[in-house]
């Protein structure tokens, strides 16, 4: 039997759709809720391995961010014992770091960008065969929530990119993907993020709440879909 362990770094930006596709496919789910300072369990009991966005940055301090050193370790460990690794937004980040990829905060015309609502995002050449992505059309609108951006590690595949932010999905070792925006998301998780995020949403950003919300729920099903597709491609790597 599958089983699945996700690194979770706040109550509000959970596994989602994500935590149905497993329960419908059979897969155990451990969830470290690592806010709440819990540990890491064994990590050679898990067959794969899920990371979660947050509001941190992998460049804060340690005091700040106080498993970031541990959830690195852990990323590089899966990825050394062949097991996939997903990580969404923040967990994107991670693994960027973990094997070498610098983190920092986006810039667009020299100026501070975060990109938070619906953007359009295409698939590289590579992504377009790549079986993360089976089932995708070449471009989709996908919802996005960051202000940092990563390098790619040495040897990682560029799979998806936007106009915004070049560096979108990743893949590294064929096992280990970066996937900078959220298919996990629902509509009341958007709303979730609009009202506790609401003071880092609206700094330095320009954006209409009621204008990215109507999206989410106009959206509803075709994001459903792309998130289903994409997390069980996942789970049958």
């Amino acid at each position: 039997m599958e089983r699945l362990l996700i690194f979770q770094h706040v109550s509000h930006e959970h596994p989602g759709r994500f935590l149905d596709i497993t329960q419908n496919n059979g897969v155990q789910v451990d969830i470290v809720k690592l806010w709440e300072g819990q540990k890491l369990p064994d990590l050679s009991k898990y067959s794969r391995l899920l990371v979660m966005g947050g509001p941190q940055s992998v460049y804060d301090s340690l005091e700040q961010y106080p498993s970031r050193d541990i959830e690195l370790e852990s990323i590089r460990e899966f990825t050394r014992m062949g097991k996939p690794v997903l990580g969404v937004c923040l967990g994107s980040q991670l693994i960027a770091r973990a094997f070498g990829g610098d983190v920092y905060p986006n810039k667009v015309n020299g100026k501070p960008f975060k990109e938070t609502g619906f953007y359009k995002t295409q698939l590289t050449e590579e992504g377009r065969s790549d079986p993360l992505f089976q089932g995708f059309q070449e471009s989709f609108d996908v919802f996005h929530w960051h202000e940092d951006i990563f390098d790619l590690p040495t040897d990682a595949k560029l799979l998806a990119t936007s106009g915004n932010v070049h560096n979108q999905t990743f893949v590294l070792s064929n096992s280990a993907y970066g996937v900078l925006f959220h298919l996990e998301i629902t509509p009341q998780m958007v709303e979730e993020l609009v009202r506790v995020d609401n003071q880092w949403l609206h700094k330095d950003n320009i954006v209409d709440e009621k204008t990215m919300l109507e999206q989410a729920y106009r959206t509803e099903k075709v994001l459903g879909d792309l998130g289903e597709r994409l997390f069980t491609n996942w789970l049958n790597l």
